[in-house]
């Protein structure tokens, strides 16, 4: 009789543990991820997402009690859409778009990025509003925003192409194939060196705009509900010189 007890306590903890699991149940770590090429806020490392984004998250969800996972998702697109489905919890930095505000809700900011206009330096022109865009070529990288308002603008009067990654839109501006490549000045600065394109690519020295960078969690996480201590503590880091001490050390 002591024996069917036991065996029956262990089918009922077998149980449990198959039941949990089917509910998705994990081991509590939240997965974190964003941009694979936009240093030095996010950018990827082997199968980490690594830079002030993702060093941020991390610390703040560490004052939770919560251990974060912040790993490559994909390509930004594909990360965005797994945020969306609540396969990724957060995500590490993103601009305020109408569209991601249906899936995610955002931190309070904590960083300001400037937008650039990438040329080659043998076809450069005055720039001094987005109407110097029109009748231009430009590219831009599949899933990147550069805020409502200029995203809008590029949709209903810009002839721009979007490409995969970085490599391919320097490319077409070195071969004279775009006129124009949109992208973040550090980021784009940062690749630059990386491609060796120092001598033909340069940022045109006005910006296309500044736009704030956001936390953002999924609708689906569990982790949502942590939204105001992670406003909380964005505060506190930006008052006491964490976050402008993280940017240094990702510039280095």
């Amino acid at each position: 009789m002591l024996k069917l007890k036991r065996f029956s306590a262990i089918l009922l903890i077998a149980f449990f543990v198959v039941t949990l699991s089917g509910c998705g149940f994990n081991d509590g770590s939240l997965v974190a991820s964003g941009h694979p090429e936009w240093e030095p806020i996010m950018y990827q490392s082997g199968d980490k997402i690594v830079g002030v984004g993702p060093e941020l998250v991390e610390k703040i969800f560490s004052q939770l009690g919560i251990e974060v996972n912040s790993n490559f998702a994909g390509a930004w697109d594909v990360v965005q859409a797994k945020a969306k489905t609540g396969e990724v919890d957060v995500l590490v930095a993103a601009y305020k778009t109408d569209e991601r505000e249906t899936y995610m809700d955002y931190s309070n900011v904590y960083i300001k990025d400037p937008i650039a206009i990438f040329v080659n330096k043998e076809n450069k022109f005055n720039y001094g509003e987005w109407n110097d865009l029109i009748g231009k070529r430009g590219t831009a990288t599949i899933g990147d925003s550069y805020g409502q308002e200029f995203d809008t603008y590029i949709e209903d009067n810009l002839n721009v192409a979007r490409v995969e990654n970085t490599s391919q839109a320097f490319d077409l501006l070195a071969k004279n194939r775009a006129d124009y490549f949109i992208y973040a000045l550090y980021s784009g600065n940062s690749e630059i060196k990386k491609q060796n394109y120092s001598d033909r690519i340069e940022a045109l020295p006005k910006y296309a705009a500044t736009e704030n960078f956001y936390i953002t969690i999924s609708k689906k996480s569990p982790y949502v509900k942590y939204l105001p201590q992670v406003n909380e503590l964005i505060e506190k880091y930006r008052e006491d010189g964490t976050i402008d001490a993280l940017v240094e050390k990702h510039k280095e």
